[in-house]
């Protein structure tokens, strides 16, 4: 007996000692509902840097855990679980959904940020993971059709063009342009030199007294971009990788060969058949090919972390030889000091971009689709010897091969955007903020289009085509900023909430290059590497400039919330820049918000049990705009090289712009009123918006200054009345949640209208101004639009067409009668379209099933006009025989059409609306694999972008560009000509891994 009691007590004592020795535990995290694993989430022993994340099956492991150790499990959107090991080896944890910190989603409103359920300004967020999917030219792309009121546009498909975004509107004439970017903080961020898979989210500020805090750069409303940042615990490595092809969505149905020869012979139409069989669209386009490789690595501990990732893409475009390849290389770091008092944040993110470019935005002799459209397809490509085939004897008409094969076009770009962040909690409540950021953009272009001759009849001396050209080409932009904050944060008596903000920004950008240019080179060989190769240059061939802007911003917020029902908020900002004259540097703009939390008060949360959220948002505010060139102010002089009757070169200087001191900002007026409802604890949630917005003083290059008493006929002028109003609607649907299958959705509604109310000012004053004019052949410098008070933006401008008559076309003028279009006069025209569509709606749908997901975006226009500006170049019954056309040129020479559509005409007007299918993304999360036990995410998924449009409008493809005109400076859009780049319909597949 006495050995088994020894035995017994040997035991009891080793138990302790057994538990003391204790150094590892397992465990797994499970949703309590659906009892699916969980990945990400974050368990860690409190007290200390340990911790570790679960796997993609919801796993972890730990080791050196003592059994008084207390694990700490949290993950986004769920309650934290604390856990005290004791003597548990193996631990299954169930966390719970946490509605209400679910709720609490976080938006940016400019130097802070705030609850969305505390937001009293029209603010719109968009996730990652709501994103479009797939092969992206760039992070904008992802957005489009996900915000209302956020219209996304781009014409075409070419990889180094960017898309034209309007956030309610245009906001001005020639001070017109993109919002503001601001990615961490740092202001002015081109958005391209972002990798979409470096993004967390979007937050749109879109009322102007949203945007005041911003002052003078938030006039187009400002889009904030939230970068990925390290977390506490373990190291994560992510590989991302995509492979994508794009084809030519929609073709120019222009005639083939054998359409053309049976035309021109069973008509008696005189053609220079040179018996080929040549479908020039298909000489020039190609499949498209795009790469995309992601590697990242995260980590850190409670007092510092860390991201780093790189990120190389590289596109070949439909058009042959255009081509883009970009590479971004980025890091965030945070650190803590002084009892988590002190917080310094650092991002530095380099991007190296190369381009090759093709000409086609014209119809000149080295315009690579004006060429291929125009080109006969009875031509063949080369010659007997191999040479490409070149023609005589008609104007501008050239193998297109030529320039796309022999022109340089290049450009090397490089972006540095860095920033710095020193956070100090001086008491509890009370922050200081400094903020330092720089932004470096240079890029060197180099342009060659060598000498170029041709023989077209056997025994002819060469005839010239091209004398060559070649021009090097750099450009430089710096922007130096220093921002200052200092918040105050109280909460009184538990239910009075108070911010108070101050700030000061100053920033200092400057602008410089040099260009120089020669034509008649030497030699082809040497290109543009050496412009001592060329035999011509002149004048004003090598030109160098420097310039600079300041601007410096005062500004003040204070927010007030009452136990989170009552809210009232006011901003104002002082702004002063050097662009403008010496007696209108200053500008001031104010703003205020108010909002009621309408489900707080008793008649609703007592009595209303659906209704978890209902709040009515007004705001009033004030933005500026100071989006114009650097010298707008100044008067300005620039050489001028003309010719004399003897040929001799005659330099002469003028004037390209009067000065103006009284020159200031514009102002954009805007009131807004909103409702943010959530029904059935947030299953369904939404907004809906009403703004109206007047801007005032526009910035416009008045370009009918009278000669007589001015240097110039251009002043930069203060003038004219602008008016955007409309509706924004936003629905968000929990329609099956929990199990294995959920089904989210998502429906956005904008509705905006943009009238002129005047133009000009008291001095110089102009009854309207006609834009948008198109050339090509029969079209010399021909008006589409017209911009005048009492008209909308984009309203077509021309003569309305009533049919034909012995071969003419026929016109009805404005008291209702006919007459030939030769004997028409501008008092005949009229209104003919208009280009503003009469509302967007996007429709975004995600789905997930065990291990599936699946994404799917709609996107709708409606009840815009575009003018077919590509069917009336083509569409020329008299371009038959000597130039290619489409079948709507036969029609007319059918109907014995003798004339060319010379004018703008109703004839050429169509409806533009569509409805897109622009993306679905589908997925599958393997299950982590035995012999993969660190990976905690594999997922394979395969993608399609542009997939179908439905519409009636009869050309290639009606997403025109209805938000802007040309570079993002005028306002003028919704016309399709034949120098838009191809749009593709794009193929993915891609790889996701996390370590």
């Amino acid at each position: 007996m006495k050995t088994i009691y020894r035995k017994l007590l040997f035991l009891v004592l080793l138990l302790p000692l057994c538990a003391v020795a204790q150094n590892k535990v397992e465990g797994t995290v499970l949703d309590i509902v659906s009892g699916q694993p969980i990945p990400g989430v974050n368990i860690k022993i409190e007290g200390s840097a340990v911790g570790t994340s679960t796997d993609f099956d919801g796993k972890f492991q730990l080791t050196n855990v003592k059994p008084t150790d207390v694990l700490n499990i949290s993950y986004m959107g769920y309650g934290t679980k604390k856990i005290t090991v004791g003597s548990q080896n193996a631990i299954t944890i169930k966390l719970e959904e946490d509605s209400n910190q679910l709720k609490e989603v976080v938006v940016q409103v400019g130097y802070g940020s705030v609850k969305k359920k505390d937001a009293t300004g029209a603010v719109s967020k968009v996730s990652a993971d709501k994103l479009m999917q797939g092969a992206l030219i760039d992070p904008i792309q992802g957005l489009q059709g996900k915000a209302a009121g956020v219209t996304i546009t781009k014409q075409g498909g070419d990889p180094n063009q960017g898309f034209n975004v309007k956030i309610r509107g245009a906001a001005g004439f020639a001070a017109g342009g993109n919002p503001l970017y601001v990615v961490d903080g740092i202001r002015g961020v081109d958005p391209t030199t972002i990798a979409p898979e470096d993004i967390v989210s979007y937050d749109i500020l879109k009322d102007a007294a949203s945007t005041a805090i911003y002052g003078a750069d938030g006039a187009n409303g400002v889009v904030f971009i939230t970068t990925k940042k390290g977390k506490d615990g373990k190291t994560t490595i992510e590989f991302n990788s995509y492979l994508a092809i794009d084809n030519v969505a929609n073709k120019l149905d222009l005639l083939s060969a054998s359409e053309y020869r049976d035309y021109t012979v069973a008509n008696g139409i005189a053609s220079s058949d040179l018996g080929g069989s040549t479908d020039w669209q298909d000489e020039i386009l190609q499949t498209g090919l795009t790469k995309n490789y992601n590697f990242a690595i995260s980590g850190g501990t409670e007092k510092s972390t860390y991201r780093a990732s790189v990120t190389n893409t590289s596109f070949e475009g439909v058009i042959k030889n255009s081509e883009k390849d970009r590479t971004t290389a980025k890091i965030n770091v945070t650190q803590k000091g002084f009892n988590d008092k002190l917080t310094v944040d650092m991002g530095v993110s380099v991007t190296l971009e190369k381009n090759k470019f093709v000409n086609y935005g014209e119809d000149g002799k080295d315009q690579v689709l004006f060429q291929a459209y125009q080109r006969r397809p009875t031509d063949p490509v080369y010659n007997a010897g191999g040479s490409l085939l070149e023609v005589g004897g008609v104007n501008s008409y050239f193998n297109p091969l030529h320039p796309l094969n022999n022109i340089q076009n290049d450009r090397d770009a490089k972006f540095i955007n860095s920033n710095l962040g020193f956070d100090l909690e001086i008491v509890k409540g009370l922050n200081a903020r400094v903020g330092l950021s720089y932004i470096r953009e240079d890029w060197e272009k180099t342009y060659f289009a060598p000498s170029y001759k041709y023989t077209y009849v056997a025994g002819d001396l060469p005839t010239s085509i091209y004398d060559g050209y070649g021009n090097r080409e750099y450009n430089n932009k710096e922007q130096s900023m220093v921002e200052t904050t200092l918040t105050y944060k109280k909460t009184f008596s538990d239910v009075h909430n108070v911010t108070v903000l101050g700030g000061y920004s100053y920033r200092d950008t400057g602008y410089d290059g040099f260009k120089a240019q020669g034509n008649n080179p030497i030699s082809n060989l040497i290109g543009s590497d050496n412009l001592v190769n060329f035999e011509n240059l002149q004048l004003g061939d090598n030109t160098s400039f420097k310039s600079s802007r300041k601007d410096i911003g005062y500004f003040a917020r204070a927010m007030y919330d009452y136990n989170s029902k009552y809210y009232v908020a006011g901003i104002i900002r002082r702004d002063g820049s050097s662009v403008f004259g010496d007696n209108n540097q200053w500008g001031v703009f104010p703003s205020v918000q108010v909002a009621w939390n309408i489900a707080k008060e008793g008649f609703v949360a007592n009595n209303v049990s659906a209704i978890n959220n209902l709040k009515l948002r007004a705001s009033w505010g004030i933005s500026g705009n100071s989006n114009i060139p650097v010298d707008a102010k100044d008067l300005k002089v620039s050489p001028e090289v003309t010719v004399d009757a003897a040929g001799n070169p005659i330099t002469n200087f003028t004037y390209k712009n009067n000065g103006n001191p009284d020159l200031k900002w514009d102002e954009n007026t805007e009131i807004n009123v909103g409702l943010d409802f959530g029904l059935f604890n947030d299953r369904i949630t939404g907004s809906v918006e009403y703004y109206k917005k007047t801007i005032s003083d526009m910035l416009i290059a008045n370009t009918n200054v009278p000669i007589e008493t001015n240097f110039s006929n251009t002043t930069f002028i203060n003038g004219g009345e602008m008016e955007n109003k409309g509706i924004e609607a936003t629905l968000n649907a929990k329609v099956i949640d929990g199990g294995d299958f959920t089904w989210s959705t998502t429906l956005v509604y904008t509705q905006n209208k943009q009238n002129v109310l005047a133009l000009g000012n008291d001095k110089y004053n102009y009854s309207y101004l006609d834009v948008n004019f198109i050339t090509g052949p029969g079209l010399i410098g021909v008006s589409t639009q017209r911009m005048q008070a009492g008209y909308e933006l984009g309203t077509f401008y021309g003569y309305e067409y009533a049919g034909f008559s012995s071969g003419k076309w026929l016109i009805k003028d404005n008291n209702g009668q006919t007459k030939y279009l030769s004997d028409a006069t501008t008092d005949d025209k009229k209104i003919i379209g208009e280009a503003l569509p009469d509302f967007e709606m996007g429709w975004s749908n995600y789905l997930k099933y065990k291990n599936w997901d699946m994404s799917m975006s709609f996107r709708a226009v409606v009840g815009n006009d575009i003018y077919n500006a590509t069917n009336q170049v083509f569409g020329n019954p008299l371009q038959i025989g000597t130039r290619n056309v489409n079948h709507e040129a036969l029609i007319l020479d059918t109907a014995g059409v003798t004339e060319s559509p010379s004018q703008s005409l109703s004839y050429f007007i169509e409806d533009g609306s569509f409805v897109k299918l622009d993306n679905v993304n589908i997925g599958y999360n393997f299950p982590s694999p035995i012999f993969l036990k660190n990976v905690s995410k594999i997922r394979l998924y395969t993608s399609v972008n542009n997939i179908f449009t439905l519409t009636n409008y009869g050309g290639i493809d009606p997403e025109v560009n209805f938000s802007g005109g040309k570079d993002n400076k005028e306002i003028y859009f919704g016309t399709d000509k034949f120098n838009i780049y191809p749009k593709t319909r794009t193929f993915t597949v891609g790889l996701n891994i996390i370590f």
